[in-house]
């Protein structure tokens, strides 16, 4: 099945897609090797580039250069409404080491990674967003990540069983009732099983648009993991393209019915 078709107005971002970790930055952490590969599987949204921004065009793509582990530890604390790493996509926040990786840091070190990889993100997606508005009069930005399949790692209160296969995330201020609605539509008209958080931080927006520009709205789109990777091998599995065109479906669906 061809990618789904995007408006133009819309960007797809993916703040955890990716697993490098600067050689500067490893040097930070106080976890041993086989801790930082379980961060880093837990962590990372495998092939959500492949699975949802598939043929879009570089212009409405934003893509972090690190993983969701190290924007995690460069987000500043007065920053929690937008954190690129935010568990929803990458299980719990409670992995080994990590709060102690951040309380380790200097604040030199701390300074580096805002500087390094927290700014310019914040940055390339903002401008971005304000191309999109400028020259369409509004912007979408459909968050993408993708959370494990395990229950305990899935970064809810109550009890989930099973889990849903699809998590749309929206912003308190950037999500109109409509635009989620017509996603859930689309999902469920596809038999997905679908679970719906209202003001959850994986919806972002970038912070110089937040609560600023109505222009901008948001979601967050999160897979389960299960259905698509195989979480032991690390690898896609055997039905990952028939996931993938069902998941291609939906999305287009969602579009042509946006407008």
């Amino acid at each position: 099945m061809l990618p789904a078709a995007w408006p133009p107005w819309a960007i797809c971002h993916l703040p955890a897609d990716s697993a490098a970790i600067p050689v500067e930055v490893r040097a930070w952490l106080p976890l041993s090797e086989r801790e930082l590969a379980v961060e880093l599987a837990r962590r990372t949204s495998h092939r959500s580039h492949d699975l949802i921004a598939r043929g879009l065009p570089a212009h409405q793509v934003v893509r972090s250069v690190c993983s969701p582990l190290v924007l995690e530890l460069a987000t500043p604390p007065d920053a929690a409404t937008f954190n690129p790493a935010f568990q929803a996509g990458a299980g719990n926040t409670g992995g080994t080491g990590l709060l102690a990786a951040r309380h380790t840091l200097t604040q030199a070190q701390l300074e580096v990674l805002v500087d390094e990889y927290y700014h310019p993100h914040q940055a390339w997606l903002a401008t971005r967003v304000a191309l999109k508005v400028a020259a369409h009069g509004r912007c979408l930005v459909v968050n993408a990540l993708s959370f494990p399949g395990t229950d305990d790692h899935f970064d809810v209160d109550e009890e989930l069983s099973p889990l849903p296969e699809i998590r749309l995330g929206a912003h308190p201020m950037h999500t109109p009732r409509r635009l989620l609605d017509t996603f859930e539509a689309a999902f469920l008209g596809h038999a997905w099983r679908v679970q719906v958080a209202p003001g959850h931080p994986a919806a972002m927006v970038p912070r110089l648009q937040e609560g600023q520009d109505r222009r901008v709205q948001c979601l967050s789109i999160e897979v389960n993991r299960h259905l698509y990777w195989d979480e032991a091998a690390g690898r896609p599995g055997d039905r990952y393209e028939a996931f993938r065109d069902r998941l291609a479906a939906a999305l287009g669906a969602a579009f042509s019915r946006l407008g």
